[in-house]
C-alpha cells in the first residue's frame, strides 16, 4: 500500500505527506500435516495521530511499526490444528518532527510467544482458544520527574512502563440465516490479559511510593455480523456491525504534587464502542465503495476532571470519540488497485487539562494511491 496526501490536526495544516504499508506471508506446506506460516509487516505513518500508550491520548507525528512472526501449524485430521508460534515488534514513535528515528521516548520492543488450539466443525464454523505472552520493553524511557516536579510519582522509576503480559482468548465464528437464502456471518470473542508492571510502584496516599508494584487486568468482549445482500444484478452490499464492550482494572494511583491531591485507581476504565462499515460492490471485478462510522464512550472510574488550569471539579473524566470515513477501490489490474480514502474523527472530552495527556481534539485526513495484492 502506497497513500500520499494531506491531513489536518486541530488546525494544523500538514504538507504532502502519507502511509506505507508491506504485508507478506509466504506460507509454507512441509506435509499433510505440518504447515509453516512466517508473516513480515512493516508500516511507515507520515500522518499525525494520537496513540494510548501509558494511560491517556499522546500525539504523534510520524510511526514505523515493523514485525515477524514465525507460526507452526499441526493437523492431525480436518478437525482440528493446533498451533505454536513467536514473533518480535518494534514501534517507532515521533513526538516531534526533528526527532531522529529510533531515539522517540516511547519507542518499544515486543517479544511475543501463542500457542491456539482451533476446532473446525466445518467451512462457516470454527472455535479457537489461546494463551500470549508479550513483553513490552520502552527502551528508551526515562522519568521526567526530577525536572517535571508536576508529573506524576508512579512515573519516578528507571523501567517504569515495562511489562509482561500473559493473555488468555476463546473466539468463535458461525453463520446465521439472512435474507433471500443468504447467510450472514457473525463473530464473537473474548479478551482477557493480566499485566505486570516490571518497576512501577504503587503511589501512595502520602504521595511516597510503596514496595508493590502496579498490575493491571484488562478484558474485552466484542460481537460483530456480516449482512450480505445483492441489491442488483452488478450490485452488492456487505454491511459489517461490530460492538465492543472494554475494561481496565489497575490498582495504581496518582498524586499531583502540584494540587497535593491524591487520586485512587486513575487508569482503570471502562468503555463500549460500536462500528459499521458499508461495502458497496460494483461489477464482477468489484469497484468498492465504503462509507463507515464509529463511535467509542470511555468512563474512566475514579479519574476527577480538571479544567483548564488543572483545577479540580466534581465527577469522573469521560471521553467521546467519533470517526467517519469513506473509501473508494478502483482494480485497474488484476493485483493492482488505485485506492481513495478519506477520514474525519473527533474526540471530546469533560477534561480540559491537557498538560500530561490528549483528550480534546479534531482530525481530517485524504489519501490516495495504489494497493497491490499478489
Amino acid at each position: 500500500r502506497l497513500l500520499g496526501g494531506q491531513y489536518v490536526f486541530d488546525t494544523q495544516e500538514s504538507n504532502l505527506s502519507g502511509n506505507i504499508s508491506l504485508l507478506a506471508s509466504p506460507a509454507i506446506q512441509v506435509n499433510e500435516q505440518w504447515s509453516l506460516l512466517p508473516t513480515l509487516s512493516s508500516s511507515w505513518r507520515g500522518t499525525k495521530s494520537v496513540q494510548e500508550l501509558v494511560g491517556g491520548g499522546t500525539l504523534f507525528q510520524q510511526t514505523q511499526d515493523h514485525a515477524f512472526n514465525l507460526k507452526g501449524v499441526f493437523s492431525p485430521n480436518q478437525s482440528w490444528r493446533y498451533k505454536l508460534g513467536g514473533g518480535y515488534r518494534i514501534q517507532l514513535l515521533k513526538e516531534t518532527t526533528d526527532e531522529q528515528w529510533g531515539k522517540g521516548l516511547y519507542d518499544f520492543q515486543k517479544p511475543s510467544a501463542n500457542l491456539e488450539t482451533e476446532w473446525i466443525y466445518s467451512k462457516e464454523v470454527s472455535v479457537r482458544g489461546g494463551y500470549d505472552f508479550y513483553w513490552i520493553d520502552f527502551r528508551n524511557f526515562t522519568s521526567l520527574e526530577s525536572q517535571q516536579k508536576d508529573l506524576g510519582r508512579e512515573n519516578a522509576t528507571a523501567d517504569t512502563l515495562d511489562t509482561t503480559n500473559h493473555g488468555v482468548y476463546l473466539s468463535a465464528n458461525f453463520p446465521f440465516p439472512f435474507l433471500n437464502e443468504r447467510k450472514g456471518k457473525a463473530e464473537f470473542s473474548y479478551f482477557y490479559t493480566f499485566r505486570n508492571f516490571a518497576d512501577q510502584k504503587i503511589v501512595l496516599v502520602s504521595g511516597d511510593l510503596s514496595g508493590d508494584l502496579r498490575r493491571d487486568a484488562h478484558q474485552t468482549v466484542a460481537l460483530g455480523g456480516s449482512f450480505p445482500l445483492a441489491l442488483t444484478e452488478d450490485v452488492g452490499l456487505v454491511t459489517d456491525i461490530k460492538g465492543n464492550f472494554a475494561q481496565l482494572k489497575s490498582d495504581q494511583n496518582n498524586y499531583d504534587a502540584k494540587k497535593t491531591q491524591f487520586n485512587a485507581t486513575y487508569y482503570s476504565y471502562r468503555d463500549f464502542s460500536v462500528s459499521s462499515g458499508f461495502n458497496f460492490l460494483f461489477g464482477k471485478n468489484p469497484i468498492v465503495l465504503t462509507p463507515g462510522f464509529s463511535y467509542l464512550r470511555r468512563n474512566y472510574t475514579d479519574r476527577p476532571v480538571q479544567d483548564s488550569n488543572g483545577n479540580y471539579g466534581s465527577g469522573s473524566v469521560h471521553t467521546n470519540e467519533y470517526y467517519a470515513n469513506l473509501s473508494l477501490t478502483y482494480p485497474i489490474h488484476r493485483n493492482f488497485k488505485l485506492h481513495a480514502l478519506t477520514n474525519f474523527g473527533w474526540s471530546r472530552s469533560n477534561m480540559k487539562y491537557e498538560k500530561t495527556y490528549r483528550y480534546n481534539y479534531t482530525t481530517f485526513t485524504y489519501l490516495f494511491g495504489i494497493l497491490y495484492d499478489y
